[in-house]
Parts: structure tokens; C-alpha cells; sequence
């Protein structure tokens, strides 16, 4: 059991989370806000029971939603955007919802403290793959490359180059496309005046790294419609969709957290290795982000690789990320745009610029 935060602390992050997806997930912050405003702790103290690290709203908030998708007839179930189908009432009852939530949680208590007891907070939003794209279309473009996502949660974003993605200006005058059509279909608005470059090399291989993979075949992938907050209708509809696609186009996934799939990549001999992370390296310690980044810098001055990192600067302090972002308060909560790659030992550092964390625009940097 975690001796982690204590109850004030936790009833703080709960009503900050509820804070800053308001706009964009109004019923999930609702949720969050009687969990966080409640002066009963019955329901945070559930997050007691979380290791250290998945000791964050997102874990609970999950592990309520899990349940709820299996059982859709409580009362809390039919509140639920995700099980009705139909978006948040604004107009709805708060109290009303606190009790139900207060009920539900109470029913499912044992079930709720196993779930946070094992599980890890993992979504790796498809959308990012749209940026991983836009990074990836950069030159060098590279060819034959092996693609590895460390922290890659069920894998769906080894298949980045395969989505449909559109892109879109942010003032609409112009549109750009690629990928597979009968790929889920991802969408991303740019702050750019002329389209980006969109097209990429080519992948001699996939693997993802994971503590826990999913896997997509079982019912585990309801776990990666659960970590999806209930609002967001639009990311529910494409994650099942890209589910669908991962089922019939596997790929290599394999059981280590980040440090150990270090030690099976500094053994690899491919020729070139792309390595990407997306809001993997918050998780881990300082101590762990530190070791993480020696290692691959010391990989890179011996072989060829590219690193893409989309991280938060404020919660990855030890990676390199522009310094106007990483010293503004505001601007060091977005999440950043990094791709390093080591040629012959030489590294060249880009940061490209800013995202929605769950990829619905970019920000290019000005620089």
C-alpha cells in the first residue's frame, strides 16, 4: 500500500485535474470534483492502495470508468457519455451524481482497489501518431528503419505510419493527407501557413515496450477504453477503431519498463533504430528520466538512432526541451515536441514545437 500523498494533497489534485479539463471534458471533471470536494475521503483514500507513481486522479477516475463500462445499469452507469452515447448535460444534478458515485464506489469497493492495486494508467492517445508523423516527416527521413515504442501500452501507435491522417491549417487554408484510407483516421490543426511535409520512411520492423502490455485480443482492451475520459466520444469511437486494426495487424510487444527495454535495445544490431515516447517519462522518477537519457545518449554516440520525445517540461525536467517552454509556468504544462537523432556519434537536437497532449493540434516552433 503507497504512503504516498496524503488525503489533502490528493483532494487537491482531484479538484485541480477538475480545474483543467473542464472545457474540454466537462462529466469526467464533475466526477473529479465530487471526489476531490467531498469532506468524506472514503473514495480518495482508495488511491492509498496505487503505487507512488499511478498516485494521480487519471488512475481512479479509470478504474471507476472500467467498472462502469461492465456494468451498465447502475445509476452512475446511465450518467456516463460513454455508455448513452450522448454528451454531458450541463444541467445536471451534482449532488445527485455525488451520491451515485458515493453508491457505485461502495458496491465495487474490493473490485475498484484491485484494479488500482494493478493497473497503470495507459492510454498512448492514437492521435499523437499524428504528430509522431509530422516529427518523423522531418529530414533525415529514414528508410528501414526499426520503430520502438517504449511504454507503448497496447502498441497502436507502431502503426503511425499506416493512420489516415489529415492535417489542417488553424485558419483552414489548406488541408493535407496521408496514409492509409481504410486506416482509423486521425485529424490534427496546424499553426502553420503552408502545409507541413507529411511523408515518412519506411519501418523494417515494430516492437513496444510495456510493464503491463495489452493485449488487444483480450478483454484487457476495455482497460484502454477505460483510461479514455467518458466525454471524449470522439477518442472512444477511434481508439475501437484502432483496436479493430491492431487485431488484425500485430506486432511485437514485450513485457519491460523503460530501463529494461534499454538493456534489450543496446543489444539490437539494426541498422537504425527510431525510439519514441509519448507521456511514458513523467511516470518515472527523476532519478530514472536521468538514467534514461545518459543511456541513450551513450547508445547514440555508438550507432545510429532517433529519439522522439512528446513529454510535459514540467514533469521531465531532466530532458532536454526548449528553455523558453521549460522556464515559463504556463507554457512548461503543454506538452513539447523533441527529436534528437545521432549520426555517426553526432547528436542534432529539434525542438519542433508545442501539442494538445492528445494530439488534436500543433504548434510548430517560431525558431
Amino acid at each position: 500500500m503507497s504512503t504516498g500523498a496524503s488525503d489533502r494533497e490528493i483532494a487537491a489534485m482531484f479538484d485541480e485535474f477538475a480545474e483543467s479539463v473542464s472545457a474540454r471534458a466537462p462529466f469526467c471533471a464533475d466526477i473529479a470534483h465530487a471526489i476531490g470536494g467531498n469532506f468524506e475521503p472514503t473514495i480518495r483514500k482508495l488511491l492509498d492502495h496505487a503505487p507512488q507513481p499511478q498516485q494521480r486522479p487519471v488512475l481512479l477516475l479509470a478504474a471507476i470508468h472500467y467498472l462502469v463500462l461492465q456494468d451498465q445499469n447502475t445509476a452512475l452507469s446511465q450518467k456516463y457519455p460513454s455508455v448513452t452515447g450522448t454528451p454531458h448535460m450541463t444541467s445536471i444534478d451534482r449532488n445527485e451524481l455525488a451520491a451515485d458515485l458515493h453508491e457505485f464506489c461502495d458496491t465495487y469497493r474490493n473490485e475498484l482497489i484491485d484494479l488500482i492495486r494493478t493497473r497503470h494508467t495507459q492510454t498512448n492517445d492514437i492521435s499523437r501518431s499524428a504528430l509522431l508523423r509530422l516529427v518523423l516527416a522531418h529530414q533525415p527521413v529514414i528508410e528501414n528503419s526499426i520503430l520502438i515504442d517504449i511504454g507503448c501500452s497496447a502498441g497502436l501507435n507502431l502503426h503511425l505510419d499506416v493512420y489516415h491522417c489529415t492535417y489542417t491549417a488553424e485558419n483552414g487554408s489548406w488541408t493535407s493527407s496521408a496514409g492509409d484510407v481504410v486506416a482509423p483516421a486521425l485529424r490534427c490543426s496546424v499553426r502553420a501557413e503552408a502545409p507541413p511535409h507529411i511523408e515518412i520512411g519506411t519501418f523494417a520492423g515494430r516492437i513496444g515496450f510495456d510493464p503491463h502490455p495489452i493485449d488487444v485480443d483480450t478483454h484487457d482492451a476495455m482497460w484502454l477504453l477505460a483510461c479514455v475520459w467518458p466525454d471524449q466520444l470522439d477518442r472512444i469511437k477511434r481508439l475501437k477503431e484502432a483496436i479493430a486494426w491492431a487485431k488484425a495487424h500485430p506486432v511485437d510487444l514485450r513485457t519491460a519498463d523503460a530501463l529494461a527495454a534499454l538493456t534489450e535495445i543496446e543489444a539490437m544490431h539494426d541498422d537504425h533504430l527510431t525510439i519514441v515516447n509519448s507521456w511514458v517519462l513523467s511516470y518515472l522518477s527523476l532519478d530514472e528520466q536521468h538514467s534514461y537519457r545518459q543511456r541513450l545518449e551513450a547508445l547514440g554516440q555508438r550507432r545510429n538512432l532517433t529519439w522522439v520525445y512528446l513529454e510535459q517540461p514540467s514533469t521531465t525536467p531532466v530532458l532536454q526541451h526548449d528553455e523558453q517552454i521549460a522556464r515559463d509556468p504556463q507554457r512548461s504544462e503543454l506538452t513539447a515536441v523533441t527529436r534528437i537523432d545521432w549520426n555517426d556519434g553526432v547528436s542534432h537536437v529539434r525542438h519542433l514545437g508545442t501539442m494538445h497532449p492528445h494530439g488534436y493540434w500543433f504548434h510548430p516552433s517560431e525558431r
